[in-house]
């Protein structure tokens, strides 16, 4: 850490000055591009976002978030007082996606050009906005309070690296990793890592493991919290059990899906040349490939608490939210191998080829706002064809609907409560809401109630 730094610092003392505003202006605007996208080919409330809209219009806080605020005080906070706030017009939800992804990217270019050289800084920058591997990020509204944890995790991480080191700057940045890690379980293993280190090379030595081990028991005690009172405690039979996902998002067909095994095989060998440079004695390894273990080793951090608890991580569609943290470390891994090209004799050639390389991670993420408006869509005929249903089925049930299509993992309506929470909100029917269900769940068909439905283009068709 220490050796990264002095040379981050080193490369860019002169150029703090420089006039890199646009840069971060640029970076805002392409971190909320994909969401922006999402607007513009008509998106709107999806899946769970039903239901938060719904609770917060027809019943009050401690009865809708009870359970999650226990879990995730932030945000149960959030959900509920965006909802309340803005209603379920989408602009407005989706306004707030879009600035909580460019707010987060912004902050990841200012902590990386504090610790590196600008080239990787920026490099990791433009990886971290292209990484297609996390659209739900972007698309969904339900995850605003989800990226605010990433900006609170980095804001606290500059926080603390101002200089000069000050124990007041501490406590307020362990305050504020507390606040992200309650709004988002991620932020826990990274952000107290990265703030152990980052005390253990700034702060004066007498206070190194007197604040580490502040800092480590508090953040503790917070990750403890919120595993003990998650609703999804011991849900997964097998907690590890999706650990072959996260390789497969981060290595395979999560960044390249046309093409997952040319990546693998590349970030394999950059991997396995990364480390034998680092362990054989026979080898000096640059900041390049120490760069490559340290992204590793990041990625690994941002997932664990996923891993722990079971997280079905996926390549693509509503699960992939799961690498959001875990991002920061690929981004990283993928900016210091880029960054390797510039070894060559030409540095023109290194450009172009770290240019095209970025472009071409960037593309599959048309699929997932493509997806998202597919379901979209799904979910507006949905909709407009119960309209054509008795007035007491649709206002009161029992019910019952087969899925919509699967676009890329992504559904508008997935559990029984998203549909029960649409059709209050659409027909004011306040709560109890109706009683409607799918048929369909993960282990097969379920007992259902009252007449089944099918949506079949426009109409829905009893089976």
């Amino acid at each position: 850490m220490t050796a990264i730094a002095d040379r981050g610092h080193a490369a860019n003392e002169g150029e703090r000055r420089d006039p890199w505003r646009w840069f971060e202006a640029a970076v805002a605007l392409l971190g909320a591009l994909p969401t922006l996208a999402g607007a513009a080919r008509g998106s709107g409330l999806s899946v769970d976002d039903w239901a938060f809209a719904a609770h917060s219009r027809y019943e009050s806080f401690l009865h809708a978030y009870g359970t999650q605020t226990r879990s995730r005080p932030i945000e149960g906070l959030w959900n509920w007082a965006e909802f309340k706030l803005l209603g379920t017009h989408p602009v407005p939800h989706v306004l707030v996606l879009a600035a909580v992804n460019a707010a987060a990217a912004v902050l990841l270019f200012r902590l990386v050009d504090r610790w590196l050289p600008r080239r990787i800084a920026v490099l990791t920058t433009l990886v971290w906005l292209a990484l297609p591997n996390r659209g739900s990020t972007h698309l969904w509204l339900t995850n605003s309070p989800h990226v605010f944890s990433v900006v609170l995790m980095l804001a606290a991480l500059l926080v603390v690296s101002r200089e000069p080191f000050t124990v007041r700057r501490f406590a307020t940045a362990v305050g504020v990793l507390v606040l992200a890690t309650f709004a988002y379980e991620g932020a826990l293993c990274l952000g107290a890592v990265a703030l152990v280190l980052i005390v253990w090379h700034q702060a004066a030595p007498g206070l190194r493991v007197r604040l580490s081990a502040i800092a480590l028991a508090v953040l503790g005690a917070a990750g403890l919290w919120t595993l003990v009172t998650s609703p999804k405690l011991n849900a997964s039979p097998t907690p590890f059990r999706n650990a072959s996902h996260l390789i497969a998002g981060h290595f395979g067909e999560g960044v390249m899906p046309a093409a997952p095994l040319i990546v693998g095989a590349i970030a394999l060998l950059v991997a396995a040349w990364s480390v034998a440079t680092c362990v054989l004695p026979s080898f000096r390894p640059r900041l390049e490939e120490r760069l490559v273990i340290v992204g590793l080793v990041a990625l690994v951090l941002g997932a664990l608490p996923f891993l722990a608890g079971g997280f079905p991580f996926a390549t693509d569609g509503l699960f992939d939210r799961g690498h959001l943290f875990a991002d920061l470390g690929t981004a990283l891994f993928y900016a210091a191998a880029l960054s390797m090209l510039w070894r060559l004799p030409w540095s023109r050639p290194a450009t172009v080829v770290a240019a095209a390389a970025v472009i071409v991670l960037a593309i599959p993420g048309v699929s997932d706002v493509n997806n998202f408006a597919r379901a979209q869509r799904d979910g507006t005929r949905f909709l407009s064809a119960i309209d054509e249903l008795p007035p007491a089925l649709r206002t009161k049930g029992p019910i019952t609907f087969l899925p919509l299509p699967n676009r890329g993992g992504v559904s508008e309506f997935v559990a029984d409560y998203d549909i029960s929470a649409a059709l209050a909100l659409r027909y004011h029917t306040g709560w109890p809401y109706p009683r409607a269900q799918m048929e369909l769940v993960e282990t097969g068909f379920k007992k259902v109630e009252g007449p089944t439905y099918e949506l079949v283009g426009r109409h829905l068709v009893r089976r």
